[in-house]
């Protein structure tokens, strides 16, 4: 094995063979298809919930906010941990607690209170884990190849949504039985976690920090930061927005059936699997992030009014596709980004954008909401949105110039 050498960053993992970094790869994306389940393994099933415990709308949806509530509870503290003690004992942690809350709700939620206290909990190690596994999969592939791979894994958590929207009907069966299927689930992906577990090259050591130290206070510090959480909240933010409300969007506004509008609603998920994959591609070509980043911006803005004025559905269809592309595209060059301006603490700072992220994801569906209670349909929604998304974009132009060509490590090649 040759490497080829150039500057070395704090937490990098050196030297990795090529067959420890496919191997960490397919685990860290494995990882990220088996938490990401437990993000929408309430929705196919939620009728049959409500219908036991005699929940309203109000009720139903605050399942969904209850896993959310406890991804931000600790994702800012997952990040630290994984700067100072390593990114892979930070996975394997809060993975497990997921694996223990989804297979809780099968087994221990006799109660709606209980059930929201087993999806708290599983968002706690979800949130925990989510940055540690940033950090792993940009440690594991140093220089070459780390955009790609962060890439595939925000890929991998819409995967492992749209999974779900598949099988948890499967296993709830013609009997209706959610337990169950939360059980099978969640057997399952403790699978998934021993072979992690047992499995997983040795991600990037613990930062050494410098100056002001590792941890949550250089995230903060920097102004790059908080930019780049901006910007995510126009990704996952907005994509978990639309998820929500597109079948509602569609069955309203154009007439069409559930089954149908459900389609349309997977058409989020796949375009936004495509787009994280495709960003992380085109930073590998070269492509300065900070394009990608205005790019995706610029879409997003363009496809949310095209959704909020379009009169055909045809025309509709063209501006949920263009959000899709917008809210996917910068997914690598927001995280990667973060984690290099942020070089003493990058998993910190990555958790720090995911965080705000879910922030949009807890108070954008509500807001929304309210305001097709207020005007009667999603025209102003929509168009509030795309002004947010507007500000982000103007504020880009604050961003500190930051380059991931500058970002060159020591490369395995075989």
């Amino acid at each position: 094995m040759s490497a080829v050498s150039a500057r070395v960053r704090p937490g990098t993992v050196r030297d990795v063979p090529a067959t420890d970094a496919r191997r960490a790869l397919l685990l860290i994306c494995a990882f990220a298809i088996a938490v990401s389940t437990s993000y929408t393994n309430h929705g196919p099933v939620l009728g049959l919930i409500s219908g036991e415990f005699g929940l309203d709308s109000a009720s139903a949806g605050a399942i969904a906010t209850a896993f959310f509530l406890g991804g931000a509870t600790l994702m800012l503290f997952g990040g630290t941990v994984a700067d100072r003690r390593g990114a892979r004992p930070a996975v394997t942690a809060g993975f497990l607690v997921t694996c223990l809350s989804t297979v809780g709700c099968g087994l221990l939620a006799p109660s709606y209170p209980a059930l929201l206290a087993w999806r708290f909990v599983g968002g706690l190690g979800a949130g925990f884990a989510f940055a540690a596994g940033a950090a792993y999969t940009r440690g594991v592939f140093a220089g070459r190849g780390q955009h790609f791979a962060q890439g595939v894994y925000g890929a991998s958590f819409l995967a492992g949504s749209a999974i779900t929207l598949i099988y948890m009907p499967i296993l709830a069966g013609a009997d209706g039985d959610w337990q169950r299927a939360y059980l099978v689930s969640g057997l399952v992906v403790l699978g998934i976690w021993v072979a992690w577990w047992r499995l997983a090259p040795p991600g990037p050591p613990p930062t050494t920090g410098s100056g002001g130290g590792t941890g949550l206070r250089p995230a903060l510090r920097a102004r790059n930061s908080w930019l780049l959480g901006l910007c995510h909240m126009c990704g996952f933010g907005l994509a978990m927005v639309l998820g929500t409300w597109v079948v509602t969007y569609a069955t309203r506004g154009y007439g069409l059936s559930l089954a149908v509008a459900g389609l349309l609603g997977s058409l989020v998920l796949a375009v936004g699997i495509v787009a994280r994959s495709s960003g992380g591609i085109l930073l590998e070509r070269g492509v300065p992030p900070i394009r990608l980043i205005r790019l995706g911006l610029a879409l997003a803005i363009l496809g949310l009014v095209t959704m909020a004025v379009a009169g055909h559905l045809a025309l509709a269809m063209v501006g949920l596709v263009a959000t899709g592309l917008g809210v996917g595209l910068p997914y690598a060059a927001v995280f990667n980004g973060a984690a290099t301006s942020v070089p003493a603490s990058p998993a910190s700072a990555q958790g720090f954008v995911g965080w705000a992220g879910v922030m949009t994801a807890i108070v954008g569906p509500p807001l929304v909401g309210r305001l097709l209670d207020v005007t009667g349909g999603f025209t102003g929604g929509l168009l509030a949105i795309a002004t947010f998304a507007c500000l982000v974009l103007v504020a880009t132009l604050a961003m500190r110039p930051f380059s991931f060509a500058e970002d060159a490590l020591i490369v395995a090649e075989p």
